[in-house]
């Protein structure tokens, strides 16, 4: 039964035609979009350094919201949970869900 229903699926599809191609969009670029991100303030004079693929950035810690590259973003969320859960486990807090 299982085996007539994939067949009639398979059927029901056309096939494109041999001189036909399909083009695949271009990819978009990450580094081009900007995300906003609200950066944890630090003492003064504390910078965020993320470095993707030879890329450096140099964030301020000040508290504000700043645009950057999405890569950057996402690498910058990631240590920023990485440093809160050592700041847990050292104070002896279990995870939070």
């Amino acid at each position: 039964m299982a085996s007539k229903k994939a067949a009639e699926i398979v059927e029901e599809v056309p096939a494109l035609p041999a001189d036909e191609t399909v083009e695949k969009p271009a990819a978009a670029n990450p580094w081009d979009e900007k995300v906003n991100v609200r950066v944890p303030r630090k003492p003064k004079g504390e910078y965020f350094y993320v470095c993707v693929n030879d890329r450096r950035f140099e964030i301020p810690a000040n508290g504000l919201e700043q645009e950057m590259p999405r890569p950057i973003a996402e690498v910058l969320e990631q240590s920023i949970q990485a440093e809160y859960k050592a700041e847990d486990y050292a104070a002896g807090i279990p995870n939070r869900v």
